[in-house]
């Protein structure tokens, strides 16, 4: 359908991320939508609101194997809106890697995020990036101070998130690298899980592939 030349127009995406977790975290699902609404003339487009809102958050239970955590995100795929149409990106570091060769067999060929060190991202091939933890951390960070990144009050998983961004410490090591770490003993897969589904929406850029080594969080 065709764009109106010019007047009020509203976009919405949908994504959901999935945190894989591995024997002691639970595997933590995300789905968000990305609402902007912008006016539109015949030869500008001035943009009034952008919004990121935490739809659907949900941990999966813990030692839940990783057959059936894809049957169940096939199944949240095929509900309404994200049926219509939704990116799909996982945290393919550690455990991850398998589990996403699981989601490739199932024909679910979610974007595949292993997150790393260091200050730079780079695009392995066209379903794999590198993505250093501070990224992911200080755009979730920067849209919530903004107003932007929107949680529902009434989700079941709205207050542990809000524990998880409490126990979030940024470090500074004595090379001058940043780092961004959950305390001794916290979870961090809820954060993780909404980070990635943001960044899917304003943090992933494109560039031609780069395949250096990393160092992995």
């Amino acid at each position: 359908m065709g764009l109106a030349p010019y007047g009020r127009e509203e976009i919405n995406e949908w994504v959901l991320a999935a945190d894989i977790g591995q024997s002691n975290d639970p595997t933590a699902i995300c789905v968000m939508q990305h609402q902007i609404v912008q006016h539109r003339n015949i030869d500008e487009i001035t943009r009034i609101s952008e919004h990121f809102d935490v739809r659907y958050l949900q941990r999966l239970p813990l030692g839940m194997n990783y057959v059936d955590q894809v049957v169940e995100v096939r199944r949240l795929l095929a509900r309404p809106p994200l049926c219509d149409g939704c990116s799909f990106v996982i945290d393919n570091t550690g455990v991850g890697r398998a589990v996403g060769d699981l989601f490739d067999e199932a024909g679910m060929l979610p974007t595949k995020v292993s997150i790393t060190a260091g200050n730079e991202q780079t695009r392995i091939d066209h379903q794999h990036w590198h993505v250093p933890k501070g990224i992911l951390i200080s755009t979730l960070d920067a849209r919530l101070h903004l107003g932007e990144l929107r949680i529902a009050a009434d989700l079941m998983e709205a207050g542990p998130l809000k524990d998880e961004m409490k126990d979030f410490q940024r470090k500074v090591s004595a090379a001058g690298r940043t780092q961004w770490e959950a305390r001794v003993g916290k979870h961090d897969d809820l954060v993780l899980a909404v980070a990635l589904a943001l960044w899917s929406f304003v943090g992933q850029p494109k560039f031609e592939i780069v395949t250096a080594p990393l160092d992995f969080y």
